[in-house]
C-alpha cells in the first residue's frame, strides 16, 4: 500500500486517436484542477494524483505504470523521433504552467522533477545527431520536391514553426514566414495563402484553422501540416492527396543507436524504482539517489578528463570507455544498494552516510 497518493495519467496519442480526438480531449483535460497537462503535436496527457476524473481518454495508467510513462516520455523513449530534445522542454513547460495556474500536489511535482532529471541524464554525452519532428517533416517535403535552393513557406512562428524554419534552412531552402501577427513574420496568413501556389513547398504549424487557404483556387505545392488538429482546410487536403502529410502520418518510431537506447532504458528503470520506493514511504530512497548521483558525477568527471587527454580516440573506443565505466560503477554499487533497499531500521543508511560522506 502506498504511503502517498498514487499518480495517474490519462492519455491520447497519435497511435490510438486522430488529431481531432486529441484536440477534444485536450479541451476536456484543460479544466481538470490540480493536474499537469502535457500537450504536444502527437500526444495529450493529463497527470494527476488521487481520484481519476472521467474525461474519456483511451489510456489510463495508475501508480508505477503512470510513473514509468512519464519517465519514458521525458527521456524521449515515447517520441515519434526517439531521443529528441523538444519533449523534455515541453515536460518542463507543463509543470511550470501547472504551478502558475495553482497548487500542484507535492507528489506530482516530485514525479515531474525526477522525470526531468532522468531526461537530462539520458541525453548527457550523446554524440549522435539529434533530429526532431520538424526535420522529419522537411525530409518528407524533400521526397516531393528538391529542397536545396527552393522557396519554402512556413506558416507559424511558435516553437514548432521556428523549428520548421530552422530545418528548412539547414536543408538549403530559402524560407518565407507567415503568421497571424504580421509583425512577427514576412507575411500575414491572408498574404501567405495568395503566395502559396508560387512556392516550392509549404510547412504549417498553427494553433487554429488557416481559413484563408480555403479560397485559393490554383494548385498548391506539397504541404506538411504539424498543427493539431490540422490547420489546412479539408477541401485542400483532399485536393492535395498524397502531396499532403499531417502529424499522424509522420508518427513512427525511428531507429536509434543501440548503446544510447540501452543507457536511456537503464536510467528510466532506475528512476522509476527510486520514485516508487519513495512513493511507498521507503526512507532510504533519498540516500540511494544521493549515492547514485555522486557516483555518476565522479564517473563522468573522470571519463571526461581521460577523453580530453585522448582527443584522437575513435568514437567506437570512446563508447567502449563509457560502457566500461558505467558497468564498473553499477557493479560496485550493487551490494550497497541492495542493503539500502532492505534497510528496515535505518542502520544501513547510517553506515552508508559515514562510509560515503553523504
Amino acid at each position: 500500500m502506498s504511503a502517498r497518493p498514487l499518480p495517474w495519467v490519462l492519455a491520447a496519442t497519435a497511435a490510438e486517436t486522430s488529431s481531432d480526438e486529441r484536440a477534444a480531449f485536450a479541451e476536456r483535460a484543460a479544466g481538470a484542477a490540480g493536474g499537469v497537462l502535457l500537450g504536444t503535436c502527437h500526444r495529450v496527457e493529463l497527470y494527476g494524483t488521487g481520484a481519476v476524473p472521467e474525461l474519456g481518454a483511451p489510456i489510463l495508467l495508475v501508480g508505477e505504470y503512470a510513473v514509468r510513462r512519464l519517465f519514458r516520455v521525458a527521456a524521449g523513449l515515447e517520441s515519434a523521433v526517439v531521443g529528441e530534445d523538444e519533449i523534455l522542454h515541453q515536460v518542463r513547460e507543463g509543470l511550470a504552467a501547472a504551478r502558475v495556474m495553482g497548487q500542484v500536489d507535492p507528489t506530482l511535482a516530485r514525479l515531474f522533477e525526477r522525470a526531468i532529471g532522468t531526461g537530462r541524464r539520458a541525453r548527457a554525452g550523446r554524440r549522435a545527431p539529434k533530429t526532431g519532428l520538424a526535420e522529419r517533416a522537411v525530409a518528407w517535403l524533400a521526397t516531393q520536391v528538391p529542397i536545396e535552393g527552393a522557396e519554402v513557406l512556413v506558416a507559424g512562428t511558435g516553437v514548432m514553426g521556428r523549428a520548421l524554419s530552422r530545418a528548412a534552412i539547414s536543408a538549403g531552402a530559402t524560407v518565407l514566414t507567415a503568421s497571424r501577427d504580421r509583425a512577427r513574420a514576412d507575411l500575414d496568413l491572408e498574404e501567405a495563402a495568395l503566395r502559396a501556389p508560387s512556392v516550392s513547398a509549404v510547412a504549417v504549424a498553427l494553433s487554429g484553422p488557416w481559413h484563408a487557404l480555403e479560397g485559393v483556387s490554383g494548385p498548391l505545392p506539397p504541404i506538411v501540416d504539424l498543427s493539431s488538429p490540422p490547420s489546412v482546410p479539408a477541401s485542400q487536403r483532399l485536393s492535395l492527396g498524397d502531396r499532403w502529410r499531417d502529424i499522424d502520418e509522420l508518427f513512427e518510431q525511428s531507429p536509434v543507436e543501440a548503446d544510447w537506447l540501452a543507457n536511456a532504458e537503464r536510467l528510466v528503470a532506475e528512476g522509476v524504482a527510486e520514485f516508487s520506493d519513495w512513493l511507498g514511504g521507503h526512507e532510504g530512497t533519498e540516500l540511494i539517489r544521493a549515492l547514485r548521483d555522486r557516483s555518476e558525477d565522479r564517473r563522468r568527471s573522470r571519463v571526461d578528463r581521460l577523453l580530453r587527454r585522448l582527443p584522437d580516440l575513435p568514437d567506437e573506443q570512446r563508447q567502449a570507455v563509457e560502457q566500461l565505466s558505467r558497468q564498473l560503477v553499477k557493479d560496485l554499487l550493487h551490494e550497497p544498494l541492495v542493503v539500502l533497499r532492505a534497510d528496515a531500521d535505518g542502520s544501513g543508511g547510517a553506515a552508508a552516510r559515514r562510509l560515503f560522506g553523504l
